[in-house]
């Protein structure tokens, strides 16, 4: 009976929305499997405590973005490229899709089942639903209309006023994180934060997204074992080096996220400069090396060199406070560092300052 719900949801139980009568046979067989991988993932994640989610037909997508013309490309990212559609009686929407590769397959189901466990929090991206009759599921999520953070943050012109950085942005993207961490049954790592992911709407509001790498916490284990993946500078170091993956990795992605924030640069960059000294024949091909990550300054030294490049319009106090809370997230043991709950709790300390 369960399952059976379940299939439902998923293999076209709202007909307004899903055709299958096409009876085209990769379509059928698309629909068939991706619907088969669906359903186990979202089993194994959520045991069925998912927020609901539509099923659109592949024709429906093409028609929203005329078919995925490159005028409505939002983002580019190395596997995916993020439409604006407009579906009929839906209105504005996010499209995701994703290069057509085989292995991607998995990465797309997972990110299907672990939106739809989590997407009724507002500080993450909401899932409205997937298409399953492509070779590759194509994922349709709110829009949200200001494209990503690491394109305010890159562009001179556009100034982000102190207060929308820390106690909006910075604030909500770490709210995200408790959530997924202590905020459902099965605590989950986001394993992609980065300032990159993080999409802003017209208010400019942070919502967290791609949940494609992302993981749950096996329980009662301390980390999970998986393939080294991510940006190069908001991968912990620890997690190049072994594979292994848990909370703290993610307080490390965020602690470089908030660098970029209050820097305005590259947190892979700000590693390399801040670590000159200590490390001054360090080669062009280790610094771009996702296996040979630069190694980490040392907490003196990064808040030396945060606090001669943040941004300056901000109280020289809540300044510091927030280059302080960074050094630590990204301290290179991560017993050092605090926990989301922890930062989430400073970042309020640091907007009453």
């Amino acid at each position: 009976m369960f399952l059976g719900k379940l299939m439902t949801s998923c293999l076209g139980g709202d007909r307004t929305t899903t055709s299958y009568k096409s009876s085209c046979g990769d379509r059928e067989i698309s629909s068939l499997k991706n619907g088969g991988l669906l359903v186990e993932e979202l089993i194994r994640i959520s045991n069925g405590d998912y927020n609901p989610f539509r099923v659109f037909s592949e024709h429906d997508l093409k028609q929203a973005t005329k078919d995925y013309d490159q005028d409505h490309v939002l983002l580019l990212d190395d596997n995916y490229r993020l439409f604006q559609g407009d579906l009929e009686n839906r209105g504005i929407v996010l499209i995701k899709k994703t290069d057509d590769h085989d292995e991607l397959v998995e990465y797309c189901i997972r990110e299907i089942a672990i939106a739809a466990y989590v997407s009724t929090n507002t500080n993450l991206v909401k899932l409205l639903g997937c298409c399953l009759e492509s070779k590759i599921p194509i994922i349709v999520f709110e829009y949200v209309p200001k494209g990503n953070l690491s394109a305010y943050l890159q562009e001179e012109k556009v100034i982000l006023p102190w207060r929308c950085r820390i106690n909006r942005i910075a604030a909500q993207v770490a709210a995200a994180i408790v959530y997924l961490h202590v905020g459902k049954s099965r605590p989950l790592i986001h394993r992609h934060v980065k300032t990159g992911n993080i999409l802003l709407d017209a208010d400019l509001n942070a919502k967290l997204f791609d949940f494609g790498l992302s993981l749950e916490s096996p329980l009662g284990e301390t980390y999970v074992q998986a393939l080294v993946e991510g940006t190069i500078g908001f991968i912990a170091p620890e997690s190049v080096n072994t594979g292994k993956f848990n909370e703290k990795t993610d307080v490390f992605a965020f602690g470089a996220t908030l660098i970029e924030i209050l820097t305005g640069r590259e947190p892979h960059d700000v590693f390399i400069e801040a670590s000159r000294d200590l490390f001054p024949s360090l080669t062009p091909a280790a610094e771009s090396s996702l296996l040979m990550p630069v190694p980490l300054p040392t907490r003196r030294d990064l808040l030396v060199f945060l606090k001669s490049n943040l941004i300056k319009y901000a109280k020289k106090n809540a300044l510091e406070a927030s280059a302080e809370l960074a050094a630590r997230c990204v301290d290179v043991l991560p017993e050092k560092r605090p926990t989301i709950e922890e930062v989430a709790k400073e970042l309020r300390h640091i907007q009453n300052m």
